[in-house]
């Protein structure tokens, strides 16, 4: 099932995936890639079909030999590559990386006369074997909000969206909150890392029970803030640290991101530490994102932050997630 907050309320109703063996399409066959095959497909697709999971490996197709390069060189490095042949002819391919405790899809794409045939999802159906042959537990993917039909092919797939929302406040004017028994204290170098990889951990096991080893481990990266921009602080609620916090952006518009233990969610002793938080700054800025360190809680505090103006967004793009043990 998935269940996220739309622009102003919680989804009470709930979508449900069926999770099934996707049967591949008649015909399709799915091998290791070969160079030849590899450049043959790789001249009917463009900069913008290797863009879509990952930007990094679109951008080669725009330089000079670009297709060259990807064939012989990035492709390669970047993961195991399989083609999917339809009649033997290439169709498809899908770039596998393998990660700690899971295999990130870096790519995936069908040549334009080759779509609206079930491929992409034979594929994905291929990814999901061939992680369990690898002895890994997850499959995920970083998907474009925007970009519907990826979004739909992986949902009807059985993933689910990661963490897939935050909050902004679009609003002149101060805050109207009261700082009661809450602080802050600094962080920075090691310290800030090592005990903000631990609040990743617990808020992902509070709040993303269904994911929590992968929060920590394959998608630690993305869930750690860039400790060299912003400031990162520890929350004090009365005489118990809390959570953490860092800060980053322009004072015009900064973004808050925010672990805190599961009792304070929804209750006035979160706004206390947001306020220390805010008091932070130098400005109240016309701007201000809130992002929340599980999807749980940014689903039980979301009635908490709407009288102040905040609504929740969604983000630009958005990480999939399948286990390959289902």
């Amino acid at each position: 099932m998935d269940k996220y907050v739309d622009s102003w309320e919680i989804r009470c109703s709930e979508r449900e995936y069926t999770l099934r063996r996707i049967m591949p399409t008649l015909g399709a066959q799915v091998v290791p890639s070969r160079i030849l095959e590899l450049r043959r497909l790789l001249q009917d697709l463009t900069a913008d079909d290797l863009s879509v999971l990952d930007p990094s490996l679109g951008d080669w197709m725009k330089r000079p030999l670009g297709r060259e390069a990807m064939a012989s060189v990035v492709l390669p490095s970047a993961g195991s590559t399989y083609l999917c042949l339809l009649n033997f002819e290439p169709a498809s391919l899908i770039v596998i990386e393998r990660g700690q405790a899971a295999a990130r899809i870096r790519a995936l794409t069908v040549a334009p006369d080759m779509r609206r045939r079930g491929l992409a999802r034979t594929m994905l159906e291929a990814a999901d074997e061939l992680t369990q042959d690898a002895g890994l537990d997850w499959l995920w993917m970083s998907v474009p909000s925007a970009n519907v039909p990826a979004t739909a092919c992986a949902l009807a797939c059985g993933y689910k969206r990661y963490r897939p929302q935050f909050m902004r406040r679009q609003r002149t004017g101060i805050l109207s909150l009261k700082l009661e028994r809450a602080r802050v204290e600094p962080l920075d170098g090691d310290d800030a890392r090592i005990q903000l990889e631990q609040w990743i951990a617990l808020t992902a096991e509070q709040g993303d029970a269904w994911c929590h080893p992968l929060a920590s481990a394959d998608l630690l990266a993305w869930n750690m803030p860039d400790l060299t921009l912003g400031k990162t602080y520890a929350l004090i609620s009365g005489a118990d640290e809390v959570g953490m916090a860092h800060v980053m952006g322009e004072r015009a518009h900064p973004r808050v991101t925010l672990w805190l233990e599961r009792e304070l969610w929804a209750t006035p002793r979160e706004l206390n530490v947001f306020k220390a938080v805010m008091d932070t700054l130098t400005d109240a800025p016309p701007a201000i994102d809130i992002e929340f360190g599980s999807g749980d809680h940014l689903r039980a505090s979301v009635q908490l932050y709407k009288p102040l103006h905040f609504k929740p967004m969604v983000r630009e793009d958005v990480v999939m997630v399948r286990s390959a043990q289902v």
